[in-house]
């Protein structure tokens, strides 16, 4: 498999950099973090809590320490305040979410399923950032640097920088999911176009362009922006000696990305 286009510039780039200086916890339930709370000590004043139920029809008020009996029988509960229970009852239409009083069906378009990770990546995604790290076997590439080059930190430094600024230049650009499961791709390193895929557990977008393939961690995403994570591994010759053994380079790319 060859590299991809994003990160082709990299072992020429190298390459000359280093012939350079070698020549030179679960999340709980409303319910159940307001029990800890009555129990914690945290905060006392929440043992004289009230919550609503849909008991027999009819809805009364009773203490947060009554809920579980109640549940316990099948009587609806609304957690959250905003008139609507938890599950099928006669006092009310089932809330769709009893932990936020913002989500509930009197509210228009709240409890409309939410896209999955496929239906959230369709659209023109804009990169707006992006940290690149780079490592030369186990060892930062600045370390490198200063131990086997011979750099200065400072110069270490230096060189670092304009070697990874210029890798997220070219990574400045767009990215256009299809729902037909194509994509188009304008970034400075040039322009793509091919197929997507999804990985079952939706943590990994792979595109494929042509006979390479791009491997997109999806590290979270909404409605307007993407956090994104390629990594590329590369075998260089950093010195151009066929008597030494190739060094193992790994770029890693954290990107955000709107639209």
């Amino acid at each position: 498999m060859r590299n991809s286009r994003v990160f082709r510039i990299v072992p020429l780039f190298l390459t000359v950099l280093f012939l350079t200086f070698f020549s030179c916890e679960n999340d709980k339930s409303a319910f159940e973090n307001e029990l800890e709370l009555v129990g914690s000590g945290e905060d006392k004043d929440r043992k004289n809590s009230k919550v609503d139920i849909c008991h027999n029809g009819r809805i009364i008020n009773v203490s947060i320490n009554a809920v579980g009996a109640h549940q316990g029988h099948g009587d609806a509960v609304d957690l959250d305040g905003d008139g609507y229970f938890d599950i099928d009852n006669s006092c009310s239409e089932t809330d769709c979410n009893d932990d936020d009083p913002n989500i509930n069906p009197g509210i228009e378009g709240s409890c409309d399923e939410a896209p999955g990770t496929a239906g959230l990546l369709v659209g023109i995604w804009t990169t707006v950032e992006t940290e690149i790290n780079t490592y030369v076997g186990s060892q930062t590439l600045a370390d490198y640097l200063i131990d086997v080059v011979g750099l200065t930190p400072e110069e270490a430094a230096a060189q670092v920088e304009l070697f990874e600024s210029s890798l997220a230049n070219e990574l400045e650009g767009t990215l256009t999911i299809y729902e037909d499961n194509t994509y188009e791709s304008e970034f400075t390193s040039g322009s793509d176009s091919g197929t997507w895929e999804l990985s079952a557990d939706e943590m990994t977008l792979t595109l494929f362009e042509g006979p390479d393939t791009i491997v997109i961690t999806i590290n979270s995403i909404t409605e307007s922006t993407w956090y994104a994570t390629l990594s590329e591994d590369y075998l260089v010759d950093l010195d151009e000696d066929p008597a030494t053994e190739d060094v193992l380079v790994t770029v890693i790319a954290n990107v955000v990305l709107t639209k």
